[in-house]
């Protein structure tokens, strides 16, 4: 009998992020679902439209960690409305307190567009699980929400020489032995591997492990036994043998597959419905000016839609396009209430 969990809305497509941890801080100088809801006014938004209204120097604070996804994507998108508007747009990787920090400097920053937030869906756990006190809803400007292209952005990999080389046999051993599963706590794949294992009736322990490069070191140095990645990450490990793929995490959509490792099936066709989305998120302070807010969203909107950033960001899985402000606002509140109902549900909040 098929068993169903529910995480993210099945209208949804998966991106590429994780949440950070950590203290540290460094500086440098196929659309979503909804048809008429995407975001064609940012794709057709002209730089000299989103110049006028945008700032001259503009600091983007990133929770992420130099050379990570997150990273990657604010560069890619940040260096092409430079190129578009002229505004020079610096990325600041701010990490300190788990991304409170940047988050805290956004918010308390001028409404004048200077100071503003690239992130994502963990900057919703973070507050359900009460890391952080404000609410992107409430406390801070949604300049825009994006969704990815990527339909299946997670995997979950056993180690390479253990016999769990499927999801049969791993749910068969987990529901007779107890399973560590190598989570980065609080995270976005920590409430993803919470739902996996209720899903699948295995007896899971959570350990904390870090990031997704961290987890596969942990996985092949056998001081785990499984964990969900993303499949960037994941697809060397599996290609070269040290880690087995089982099911990748997908959007919902049927048939959905990862165009990274296209041979693992999904949760979804094996009978599990264990999906999930992140939304980038970018924002600004409550008091932000809404000409600058608009001529930002336009600005990002049409970045994501640039030869140059999709030269960049699709082969590694993590092209987006940006649903429209109206939009980008109901998809956040749709999975903050999710998001907070599972955070309850697994124990997380503090």
């Amino acid at each position: 009998m098929k068993k169903r969990i529910a995480l993210g809305l099945a209208a949804l497509m998966t991106v590429c992020s994780m949440m950070g941890c950590g203290s540290s801080s460094s500086s440098n100088s196929a659309a979503p679902a909804g048809g008429a809801d995407t975001a064609e006014s940012g794709a057709a938004a002209t730089a000299d439209v989103a110049a006028a209204a945008l700032p001259k120097n503009i600091t983007v604070q990133v929770p992420a960690k130099a050379g990570g996804g997150t990273d990657v994507m604010a560069r890619a998108l940040t260096q092409q409305i430079t190129a578009d508007t002229g505004s020079n747009m610096t990325v600041v990787n701010n990490m300190d307190g788990n991304g409170v920090v940047a988050m805290e400097t956004v918010r308390s920053a001028k409404g004048d567009g200077s100071t503003i937030l690239q992130y994502h869906t963990s900057m919703l756990i973070a507050t359900a699980t009460g890391v952080y006190d404000h609410d992107i809803l409430d406390d801070f400007t949604v300049i825009g929400v994006a969704q990815g292209t990527e339909k299946a952005q997670y995997c979950l990999v056993t180690n390479g020489e253990s016999d769990l080389d499927t999801l049969d046999k791993f749910i068969e051993y987990g529901k007779n032995n107890e399973v560590k599963i190598g989570v980065q706590t609080g995270g976005s794949m920590h409430i993803v591997s919470g739902l996996m294992a209720k899903a699948t009736g295995i007896q899971a322990k959570f350990v904390e492990a870090g990031s997704d490069t961290e987890k596969l070191t942990a996985l092949v140095g056998n001081t785990i036994d499984a964990c969900i990645v993303n499949v960037n990450q994941a697809a060397q490990y599996v290609e070269s043998g040290k880690a087995h793929g089982l099911a990748v995490v997908s959007n919902g959509e049927e048939g959905a597959k990862s165009t990274v490792l296209p041979d693992l099936p999904s949760f979804d066709e094996l009978g599990y419905d264990v999906n999930f989305t992140t939304l980038t998120i970018i924002a600004g302070p409550k008091d932000m000016d809404a000409g600058v807010a608009k001529g930002l969203y336009d600005a990002f909107a049409a970045a994501a839609q640039a030869d140059a950033v999709n030269e960049v960001l699709e082969p590694a899985g993590m092209a987006m396009v940006f649903y429209d402000q109206e939009e980008g606002i109901k998809q956040l509140e749709a999975q903050k209430e999710m998001i907070n109902s599972l955070v309850d549900e697994l124990g997380l909040a503090q």
